[in-house]
């Protein structure tokens, strides 16, 4: 916590107590909007770098979320990350060895999903992946049940990654679930791949239970008040105005 330049909440940190019981980290974590996901996948991040877990990680998300995301990433946990997008690649590749990759050379990147879910970088990104991959707005990666070809390849891409027994996966979204089951089972298989054919609404306790060990979700009216910890949201406020 000495590294951290902002103090947690207490209930930021349930993820990271889960993330370290498990050998290999999977976790799903569709929090409501403004609890702090990207706060909690970057505390289990720094904690699996200081106990030298891992030695690197990627952020994957839609290219409008980089800045932001680097930005996080600097200014709670002092980390310079590097942003991988179309934009940035000349500039990126100028300080890389022959035969070198960016996804070798920078242990710490914000990269697009939009750029690595294509052919050209996808094996590239996939043969040098970091130990840690971090995916927000995990939503658009479930497995399409039509022919929505962009989001096919953002969810073949997480799929080929999660096929490494040994890869640490954080799956961020505020939304997990779309209406369609099985596009919720899809990223619930991420995380095992034996969780993707079990329906938790009519599964057995136990396996409900194995899902619970990857699985955090809090709604806001859950943690106003936490622990003995009291946290206040902004309450959204309407009104209708007539223009003459």
């Amino acid at each position: 916590m000495g590294k951290l330049s902002f103090r947690p909440r207490a209930y930021q940190l349930v993820p990271l107590i889960m993330a370290l019981r498990q050998k290999t980290v999977r976790l799903l974590i569709p929090d409501d909007v403004g609890i702090g996901k990207t706060i909690e996948a970057l505390l289990v991040a720094r904690e699996m770098i200081d106990r030298a877990y891992i030695n690197g990680f990627a952020v994957l998300c839609p290219p409008h979320l980089c800045e932001q995301w680097q930005q996080e990433i600097f200014d709670k946990f002092s980390i310079e990350a590097k942003i991988v997008r179309s934009s940035t690649l000349a500039t990126l590749e100028k300080n890389l060895m022959p035969d070198e990759t960016i996804f070798e050379h920078y242990p710490f990147t914000v990269i697009s999903i939009d750029l690595v879910k294509n052919e050209r970088y996808r094996k590239l990104f996939l043969n040098n992946c970091p130990s840690l991959v971090i995916c927000d707005e995990a939503h658009t990666c479930a497995k399409p049940e039509g022919q929505d070809r962009e989001q096919q390849l953002r969810h073949r891409l997480l799929a080929d990654v999660a096929e490494k027994k040994e890869q640490h996966i954080l799956l961020l979204t505020a939304t997990p679930h779309s209406g369609k089951q099985s596009q919720f089972q899809s990223l619930l298989g991420l995380l095992q791949p034996e969780f993707e054919k079990a329906n938790i609404t009519d599964t057995d306790d136990k396996m409900r239970e194995e899902i619970a060990n990857h699985f955090v979700q809090r709604r806001r009216k859950n943690i106003v008040k936490w622990l003995g910890e009291e946290t206040i949201f902004t309450e959204r406020s309407s009104v209708e105005l007539l223009m003459s």
